[in-house]
């Protein structure tokens, strides 16, 4: 009996602890609801942003509100004031609800007139129960969107004309331009558009800027076609890379052969298109032997087993035959169907040269160029007057300047294609200038004439000096009034037997080496024409 009365306690107990718990949980709930549904009103957004930077210009301020269902929004009233807390502008608004927006157009406030600098913006916001929030926020207003060092960033090089192509601010100090076209050669930056404030330039290649204002290396990596340039103003890092992205099947591809002892990054292919390598130029010979390999010193490569001009993966070496014509030639590689093509540029020796330069009489035109006379394949000759003047001179294929010749400033007397260095004279006269393709060089005579034979004043033992009369583009005439014995004659370059003219066909043409030409007693003018056009002649009269 008394174990059933104290069962029967417990259960009692335990009901009553039930009871007490689910109405003082029901208790609760009412007092969670009530105050999730009644606090002070808030800020859910803002534009400008609280520390945030808009430019300068027209622009929105647009603020968002909240509240709770038991005390909706009521009202707002905003304040711009500048940094000497000057209310610049005021304006007081209903709310409704428990989310509400408040927008002012750029127009409201005259955003369009407010100076760069900080401002403040203080927004004091009611609900229906009175209850308040003050809110204070401050916003820069900049000429550029992001933080930086510069208000303005240009870069400039010899592919603009060394004259301005504009930035773009795209986040913190960083810059940029997009489809920019390089050509390989000079270029820097610059944060005005005339060089009167700060310049930067990277000369020895690694990436990073430095300040160059008032003189300073240029960027002279090579950089070239249509690319995109990022410039962080802050740690003067940059990058210049491809606009388009091209895919590959390799990274790299070189030229590897008997003609670099089959290493080297000299023949370098470049990618133009998707899988298409390009080589531009490249002399090739009969016999010679080569392959295209990923690396300039190993690594993947490919020959040709066949050959039928599509290339192998580890295949014996490409061989030209001994029938290929020597010649310039570009090569093509298709890295997907390994394809490799070659088309030809030039032959390896011009076959017509020109003289252009402030130097020469032709000037700098292409155009007026006076042509040379071939002497034998790749050597030619002309005789031209020459002053020191006028930056010197250079030699061209063609009346154009695709592919013309300077001089070569690490190799004296010897040529450079597409070179800078002009070829020069350290003195006014009149010179004989010889070009050995087969070589590479070239030399500069300065060329005097007489005339020397047992027909001359002093017989054979001394020139006569005959005088330059005539300089005309292409046309030089020289002359000498002398009386003549019988006998024999001939030309004479600069007192000696090195260079002279006689006549082997009695024509009046002149060869090198040529017979003694023969002569009457008399008193004579004798004329030289040395003329590139028309031949080297002579009168005697």
């Amino acid at each position: 009996m008394d174990r059933k009365i104290g069962h029967m306690k417990q259960s009692i107990n335990i009901l009553l602890a039930l009871m007490v718990f689910f109405f003082s949980a029901c208790e609760m709930n009412e007092i969670d609801t009530a105050e999730l549904t009644d606090f002070a009103p808030g800020l859910s957004f803002l534009t400008p942003s609280d520390g945030g930077k808009i430019v300068q210009g027209n622009f929105d301020i647009v603020a968002g509100f909240a509240d709770g269902n038991t005390s909706p929004l009521a009202s707002v009233d905003l304040v711009l004031m500048d940094t000497s807390e000057t209310e610049l502008f005021t304006h007081s608004a209903t709310l409704s609800g428990t989310r509400d927006t408040l927008k002012l157009a750029a127009e409201d406030f005259d955003a369009a007139s407010l100076e760069v600098g900080i401002y403040t913006l203080k927004m004091t916001v009611a609900d229906s129960k009175g209850q308040v929030s003050e809110m204070v926020s401050t916003f820069e207003i900049s000429k550029l969107p992001f933080a930086a060092n510069n208000d303005e960033m240009y870069v400039a090089g010899g592919f603009n004309g060394w004259s301005w192509d504009s930035l773009k601010l795209v986040s913190d100090y960083t810059w940029e331009i997009k489809n920019l076209e390089m050509d390989g050669g000079e270029w820097k930056f610059k944060n005005t558009k005339d060089w009167s404030d700060q310049d930067w330039g990277d000369g020895d290649c690694n990436g990073v800027m430095e300040i160059t204002t008032g003189g300073g290396a240029n960027t002279n990596c090579g950089y070239s076609g249509l690319v995109n340039v990022r410039f962080n103003d802050q740690t003067l890092q940059y990058t210049v890379e491809p606009a388009v992205t091209i895919e590959t099947n390799i990274n790299s591809l070189f030229l590897l052969g008997s003609f670099n002892d089959f290493q080297g990054e000299e023949f370098e292919f470049t990618s133009t298109e998707d899988h298409i390598w390009v080589l531009d130029e490249i002399e090739l010979r009969a016999g010679y032997s080569f392959r295209f390999s990923e690396g300039a010193f190993g690594g993947l490569s490919f020959g040709d087993n066949e050959p039928d001009s599509i290339a192998d993966e580890s295949a014996p070496n490409i061989k030209l035959a001994g029938d290929f014509p020597d010649a310039i030639y570009s090569i093509t590689f298709n890295d997907e169907t390994r394809e490799y093509t070659f088309t030809f540029v030039r032959n390896l020796f011009p076959s017509e040269l020109f003289l252009v330069g402030g130097s020469t009489v032709a000037g700098w035109d292409p155009a007026s160029s006076v042509q040379f006379v071939s002497t034998g394949e790749g050597h030619f000759e002309m005789y031209t007057y020459l002053t020191v003047a006028g930056d010197g001179f250079k030699l061209l294929q063609e009346r154009d300047w695709a592919g013309d010749w300077g001089a070569d400033p690490a190799n004296t007397g010897s040529l450079l294609q597409d070179g800078e260095n002009n070829l020069s004279v350290s003195g006014d006269g009149f010179y004989r200038i010889n070009v050995n393709f087969i070589d590479g060089t070239y030399s500069i005579t300065a060329s005097n004439w007489g005339v020397i034979g047992d027909a001359t004043p002093a017989g054979w033992d001394a020139d006569t000096d005959m005088t330059l009369v005539s300089a005309e583009k292409g046309n030089y005439t020289w002359t000498l009034d002398v009386t003549l014995g019988d006998g024999e004659m001939k030309f004479r370059e600069n007192d000696g037997w090195d260079v002279n003219f006689g006549d082997s066909g009695a024509d009046g043409s002149l060869e090198y080496g040529g017979d003694n030409i023969a002569v009457s007693a008399g008193t004579y003018t004798v004329t030289l024409v040395l003329d590139p056009v028309n031949g080297y002649t002579y009168s005697i009269q």
